[in-house]
């Protein structure tokens, strides 16, 4: 999966796994955690506009700036620090140098 795809699939779960999504289901599903390894380049930027507390960012090379809309904070992870969303306002990523991130959060187990 290139990381088009991975980012794309990220996104989709994310909004899946919204909480009014859930809200009319009678039993919560079961959850599994999910991570995803994605290398981006110096002034890439993504948003993610539905997480939640099980969503974290682990920058293992290179630094990235974090940030929600409407928070006036910024968090600045360098390699080897970890970020995990307090809010669940969109999250806006922005590699201030060539990256290698993991992505992790739980998703609900898919019946096929």
């Amino acid at each position: 999966m290139n990381k088009e795809d991975s980012l794309q699939f990220v996104h989709e779960r994310l909004r899946h796994n919204h909480p009014l999504a859930r809200e009319f289901r009678l039993r919560p599903a079961p959850r599994v955690t999910r991570r995803f390894a994605i290398e981006i380049e110096q002034g890439e930027a993504h948003v993610f506009e539905t997480v939640d507390a099980s969503f974290a960012v682990r920058c293992n090379q290179g630094s990235v700036w974090i940030t929600h809309d409407g928070d006036p904070r910024d968090v600045i992870l360098m390699a080897g620090e970890t970020y995990r969303a307090d809010r669940t306002d969109a999250l806006h990523l922005f590699a201030l140098a060539p990256s290698v991130l993991e992505i992790e959060f739980e998703d609900e187990v898919t019946q096929h």
